[in-house]
């Protein structure tokens, strides 16, 4: 990722320390961070810009047709050199709208969306509801599917001064962010983004941290030369989950597939929640665990066949016979990858009780509907059957005699 450059500005007082969450949230009257970025603005005499008075919408069809212009022409994927002007183009337009907001009025930035939207323009406009006076609107190129996105941050330096920052992201899609007072004066504020790969690609954490003289967000961790936050596919949100006024990050990520089992295109999927916490060098893993599912009963329970782990498989059937009966159905075999297919599962439900399966083991091609029910919160085997195929009805007699 790059940091655009910025315009040095003095940094106003830090709010003042209150107790509990509530404090760390809140900002004084007047204290209001900002930062502004040095690129090629529009032109002056096109409009100036006041806290109560919008651009006209002319003027903003007209920005917004050039950028989409530009946008079009641009080559490569890129948002160096000339690709970067259709980009400022979008974030003029919006910082000129959520400047006319005012001051206190940033809790209205997320109608700033469909306005772009009408415009043409592929944008997110994302605020953090316990800091809405820091807004985060990501810009892509709506024509350049594999094209690099630039996010932008905006924020007032007291009454008078609107600024903004840009940074690239490689993704830029579905961006989420959160922004917090850190207590500290070397880094007041920290700001974090997440943002995922187009087509459903993996996800991204980037942390920002506010400089002592307010004039510059630094990137304080990134994907970019270390090992990857998230850097998996999957949805990521942050949550005070021991409520002390600061996030956590939480991802549910679907892992590479065990090989040896294939859920249909729809089934419900092994799932891996990973809570990340911050530390004095950034956010990192503190635990890690595979969602609790029947799908995930299943198969920990066939591996702990193939494993001879006996005892533990027992833990996960409401009848400890299922054991040896799994066993003598050859369950416990470790074959060719696919050897389990999930077939099918609960009709109309997303998170089935039930699952049909087709078992390619050592006895030949076998299927079971496996029920699975809750122990003191822990999801087990209840029992399965093989389900008898229906008998083909009897064609007409056709015979001698018939009528």
């Amino acid at each position: 990722m790059l940091t655009l450059c910025v315009r040095a500005q003095p940094v106003p007082p830090p709010p003042p320390r209150g107790r509990g969450a509530r404090a760390r949230h809140a900002l004084a009257a007047g204290v209001l961070l900002a930062l502004g970025l040095a690129s090629a603005p529009l032109h002056a005499a096109e409009y100036v810009a006041t806290p109560t008075s919008p651009p006209p919408r002319d003027s903003l069809r007209r920005w917004a047709a050039e950028a989409n212009a530009r946008f079009k022409a641009n080559p490569g994927d890129s948002v160096g050199g000339g690709n970067l002007r259709a980009y400022d183009l979008v974030a003029q337009i919006s910082r000129r709208m959520l400047r006319s907001y005012g001051p206190h009025g940033l809790a209205q930035a997320p109608v700033l969306k469909p306005l772009l939207d009408s415009l043409g323009l592929d944008t997110d406009v994302v605020i953090d509801p316990l800091q809405p006076a820091f807004i985060l609107v990501m810009v892509r190129n709506p024509y350049r599917f594999s094209a690099n996105s630039v996010g932008y941050l905006y924020w007032w330096y007291r009454a008078e001064d609107f600024r903004m920052q840009g940074v690239v992201f490689r993704g830029g899609k579905e961006p989420a962010s959160r922004v917090w007072w850190t207590g500290h004066r070397d880094q007041p504020y920290e700001w974090a983004v997440v943002d995922h790969d187009r087509g459903n690609g993996p996800a991204h954490f980037t942390l920002f941290r506010l400089n002592p003289e307010g004039t510059q967000w630094s990137i304080a961790q990134s994907d970019e030369g270390r090992e990857p936050v998230l850097g998996e596919p999957g949805e990521a949100v942050f949550a005070d989950i021991n409520h002390d006024g600061l996030p956590e990050l939480v991802q549910w990520s679907v892992p590479k597939t065990d090989s040896l089992f294939v859920p249909c295109p729809d089934c419900p999927k092994l799932t891996v929640e990973k809570t990340f916490v911050e530390r004095q060098t950034g956010f990192t893993l503190h635990d890690s665990r595979v969602l609790p599912s029947p799908y995930a009963t299943l198969v920990a329970f066939v591996r702990d066949l193939i494993e001879s782990r006996r005892a533990d498989a027992a833990k996960l059937v409401g009848d400890p016979g299922l054991v040896n009966r799994g066993i003598a159905a050859g369950w416990g075999v470790s074959r060719k990858p696919g050897t389990w297919r999930v077939e099918y599962y609960e009709q109309d439900e997303r998170w089935p009780r039930w699952l049909a399966l087709r078992l390619d083991g050592p006895q030949g091609v076998k299927r079971y509907i496996v029920h699975f029910t809750q122990v003191a919160g822990h999801w087990i085997i209840q029992q399965w059957a093989e389900p008898q195929p229906v008998a083909p009805k009897s064609a007409p007699h056709s015979g001698p005699g018939a009528r």
